[in-house]
């Protein structure tokens, strides 16, 4: 018999999507201290779940937890961001030529990489005005280059694209772009798989450079203005 589907998330999971869309409209605002009494009557849920969703926000970088202080949401950093785009660059730029060795005997990558950018289309189509949606929207591009780095089968190198992952998130809830936007994105990740497909090197890094170059100039318009 097939289990029943709960349609009813939990108040955890219920509250970690209420502050995340705070966050998001910037209801919440960085450098904030928080207050857990106000979050309890904003959402009408009680302090524990409203605690235990903060901390998962810990682990993505969305709050801070400070000894003896309580938390607070994580300040907005231009130069902690830039540094952040600088790892991914030198990640995905220093492993260009293995991953483009690697496809050239296993094309299922190629097949992979092509299935991802045609997932991010969809998800665009689906939406960009719910918060929903901009998270799936990340979620799918996230996994664009997770794929891009796991070609070259270096375990530590996508543990690091991880770590640095998480913390780029909350850049990206302070970033929402219009649906031009997003498409110009998913058509930098195409030059980047046409270029593998082609199997040319200077193409490549030049399409790796264009796209983290875009990322970086877009965030950083939004950040000066937070």
């Amino acid at each position: 018999m097939a289990k029943e589907h709960n349609p009813h998330p939990s108040l955890v999971d219920a509250a970690y999507e209420k502050i995340r869309a705070d966050l998001s409209r910037n209801v919440l605002k960085p450098g904030q201290k928080i207050i857990f009494q106000d979050l309890v009557k904003r959402y009408e849920i009680s302090e524990t779940p409203i605690k235990q969703a903060l901390n998962r926000m810990v682990v993505e970088g969305l709050v801070e937890s400070i000894p003896r202080k309580g938390m607070r949401i994580k300040p907005i950093s231009i130069q902690d961001y830039n540094e952040t785009m600088d790892i991914r660059y030198m990640l995905e730029s220093f492993f260009a030529p293995v991953i483009m060795e690697a496809v050239s005997y296993h094309p299922e990558y190629l097949d992979e990489l092509q299935a991802n950018i045609n997932k991010q289309y969809r998800a665009i189509e689906i939406g960009t005005t719910e918060l929903n949606d901009f998270l799936e929207i990340y979620s799918v591009d996230h996994e664009f280059h997770r794929i891009f780095l796991r070609c070259a089968n270096h375990k530590r190198a996508l543990q690091v694209y991880d770590t640095i992952g998480a913390h780029t998130f909350s850049y990206f809830l302070y970033n929402k772009k219009p649906k031009s936007k997003l498409i110009a994105g998913v058509q930098e990740h195409e030059e980047i798989l046409e270029a593998l497909k082609n199997q040319n090197l200077e193409a490549l890094q030049r399409a790796i450079s264009k796209h983290i170059d875009g990322a970086r100039t877009s965030i950083n318009y939004t950040l000066e203005r937070i």
